[in-house]
Formats: C-alpha cells, sequence, structure tokens
C-alpha cells in the first residue's frame, strides 16, 4: 500500500503519485477557477506536502477516498482559501477609500459588508454540493451546462435544480443569521 510505503521513507511512491495527478489536477484546477498557471503548479505543490505531511504524521493512518480525490480536495480548499484571502485584502484596500465618504455612504458600505460576510458564512454552513454550484454559478459566470459538465451531473436540468434548492437552503441560512445578530445586537 502506497501509505506504508511513504512513511516507511520510499520517496519513489511519493514521485510516483505527484506525477501521476499533476497534468490531471492543474487541467482541472485551471478550467475550474480560471486561475493562472503558477497558482495552479503552488497550489498542486501544497496539495502533495499537505498529503505527505499528514501520511508521515499519521494524520492519514487509512484513506478513505482515492488519492486522486483526497489530493484534489487538499488542493481545492486551499485555493479558496487563497481567493478569500485576496478578497479579504481588497475589501480592506478599498476601506481605505471611505474616509472621504460621507457618513451614510460608510454605513450602507458597512451593512453591505456585514451582509456579504453573512453570505459568505452562510456558503460554509450550506456545505458541497451547494457551496460549489453558487459559487460556480455566481461567482464564476459558469452556465448551467457548465457547471453540470464539470460536477458531472446527468444534464442541465439536474444542476438548475440542485441550484434553485442550494440557493433556497442559502437564502434561509443567511435570514436565520441575520435575525440573530438582530437579537444580538438588542441584548447590549
Amino acid at each position: 500500500m502506497e501509505l506504508d510505503k511513504i512513511r516507511k521513507g520510499d520517496k519513489s511512491q511519493l514521485d510516483l503519485i505527484y506525477n501521476s495527478y499533476q497534468a490531471g489536477f492543474m487541467s482541472w484546477i485551471l478550467k475550474l477557477y480560471h486561475c493562472s498557471t503558477d497558482d495552479a503548479r503552488e497550489v498542486y505543490h501544497y496539495a502533495v506536502v499537505t498529503f505527505y505531511e499528514n501520511v508521515i504524521s499519521a494524520k492519514l493512518k487509512v484513506l478513505n477516498c482515492s488519492i486522486k480525490t483526497y489530493l484534489f480536495a487538499i488542493g481545492r480548499n486551499k485555493y479558496l482559501e487563497i481567493l478569500k484571502a485576496q478578497k479579504k485584502f481588497d475589501q480592506k484596500c478599498n476601506e481605505g477609500t471611505l474616509i472621504d465618504l460621507p457618513e451614510v455612504q460608510k454605513t450602507d458600505a458597512l451593512l453591505r459588508e456585514q451582509q456579504l460576510d453573512c453570505i459568505e458564512s452562510g456558503l460554509e454552513k450550506l456545505g458541497e454540493p451547494g457551496r460549489t454550484i453558487l459559487e460556480l454559478y455566481y461567482y464564476h459566470g459558469k452556465s448551467m451546462e457548465e457547471i453540470a459538465e464539470l460536477l458531472h451531473y446527468k444534464n442541465s436540468a439536474t444542476a438548475k435544480n440542485l441550484k434553485y434548492k442550494c440557493l433556497n437552503r442559502l437564502k434561509k441560512i443567511v435570514e436565520d443569521e441575520q435575525k440573530l445578530s438582530l437579537s444580538n445586537y438588542y441584548e447590549c
């Protein structure tokens, strides 16, 4: 088994894994997120290093999926983490321009930022595949046909139906969070 060989120090096994999945990973992440080749390569390196560290440290004792699935999941999570950090950085840069704006616009911007944070938190709570479907549709502008193909659904109608259900669940999650936020505000 590959994991045992890696634990025993067999670097050739890690090289084999690295080379076996690199092309597929690069193609997948470039198509899905339209990131740069350098970013895709960096995320893949990170995924393989994380896999290796998890095997060596015994965090990963038994693999319940394929190595490919494990690497792709690590890579996807890392790239979304990078996107989230970039988004926060961009927001912080834009906040600097709010200093000269009237107070009403500052309040509107803060309210909008709170709403976006609430939606982002709701997406995290929504889970998969809902989060991915909504991100592909709203953030990346993918069509239902493209989403069905990327996520291996039967057809675009299936993807559209799932998007509708996920969007309704997200709305409910966001509404509940906003109600909770308001009740906490008035308790102060």
